[in-house]
């Protein structure tokens, strides 16, 4: 079921509905991958009927809330793996590509321990708004010996047409309410343990990869422990990286998620296929850092993976992604290490 977009859910939206791909029962999960893109066409139906290629209704109105009101998707690609290890999306939709390049996106985390690649490109037509989204989760179990400290050190390289804006779809985004190229980037990286190999997780109750991600699935238990988050938003400058260091204990399994967005409008390129990474190591005394998996034993793929696709081409006026998305965590419901919050998405970007 796809629902229409109001204000009051817009810190839901880019919520992936998948309760009509499959009736799907909760699935236990030590790695997953989710990849996905949306294309809009900014063109009012007027504009539209004129033949204009000039973009006149993409977050170029605000409604009652204070919130921009967006043209319809006309193109959503996603695929999410439960158990495995890759997931992949391009547009298709012309309008979705700019510069002879589509909008994209990808996840890989099969590769080396404690290693996550995303890869994503966003490319506008000149009266589009493209955004693709890429999410995996990869767990360890420590083997010791005693407990040791440990790095996730993440970097984000990108070429643009123009220079990111470090605010999308808020008051003070420059390019909202005009025909600008733009282009905005954000990513988060979330580390957490369990007494277990695993937890469930269940495609029906949807999955929101920008703030609840797969780790919210995890987070009612009583053996959760987050064990640290970074939020970037608005990456302005390429090679931009970020840490999170926590301590490790023998007989726990960690579990490292990374998600990455880009947004791209009115002719915008954001080329990120060069990969967004997440390793894990150690800061030497020097502080700097080293890539070290020792004492981590990576979980394998399951022997079958669910693999769900959900692409559709338009919906109707003035639907939006759906909105269904995981419950985010209770008041008072998560142990929390290091003084990090758990992402909030009061003012996430919509697809």
């Amino acid at each position: 079921m796809r629902l229409p977009f109001t204000a009051a859910s817009s810190a839901a939206l880019l919520a992936l509905a998948l309760a009509p791909l499959a009736q799907a029962a909760p699935t236990a999960i030590s790695n997953a991958a989710f990849a996905a893109t949306y294309v809009r066409d900014c063109r009012s139906a007027a504009a539209q009927t004129a033949g204009s290629t000039t973009p006149d209704r993409c977050g170029v109105v605000l409604d009652s809330s204070g919130q921009p009101i967006f043209s319809r998707i006309i193109e959503q690609q996603s695929q999410l793996t439960l158990g495995g290890t890759t997931a992949s999306a391009t547009a298709t939709n012309p309008i979705g590509a700019h510069g002879g390049k589509a909008t994209t996106s990808s996840i890989d985390v099969s590769g080396a321990a404690g290693v996550l690649a995303l890869k994503q490109g966003a490319f506008a037509g000149d009266y589009a708004r493209t955004s693709g989204h890429s999410l995996g989760i990869q767990s360890f179990e420590y083997t010791g010996p005693g407990s040791v400290t440990r790095t996730v050190h993440n970097v984000l390289d990108f070429t643009a047409n123009v220079a990111p804006t470090p605010i999308l779809d808020n008051p003070g985004d420059t390019g909202l309410g005009t025909t600008a190229a733009t282009v905005y980037a954000k990513t988060r990286v979330t580390v957490f343990s369990l007494s277990t190999a695993s937890f469930d997780f269940d495609p029906d109750l949807g999955l929101e990869p920008q703030g609840s991600g797969f780790w919210s699935a995890a987070s009612s238990r009583a053996d959760f422990v987050l064990e640290g988050q970074i939020n970037n938003d608005g990456i302005t400058a390429t090679g931009t990286a970020t840490d999170i260091t926590f301590t490790v204990t023998a007989g726990r399994y960690y579990f490292i998620e990374s998600y990455l967005g880009l947004w791209a409008r009115f002719g915008g390129e954001l080329d990120a296929t060069h990969t967004f990474t997440s390793t894990l190591g150690y800061q030497d005394v020097t502080n700097a850092f080293v890539a070290d998996a020792t004492g981590f034993v990576a979980a394998a793929e399951a022997p079958t993976p669910v693999v769900l696709n959900d692409n559709f081409g338009t919906v109707p006026e003035p639907a939006s992604a759906a909105l269904v998305g995981l419950a985010l965590l209770a008041a008072g419901g998560v142990r929390r290490r290091g003084g990090q919050n758990p992402a909030s998405s009061s003012a996430l970007p919509r697809a």
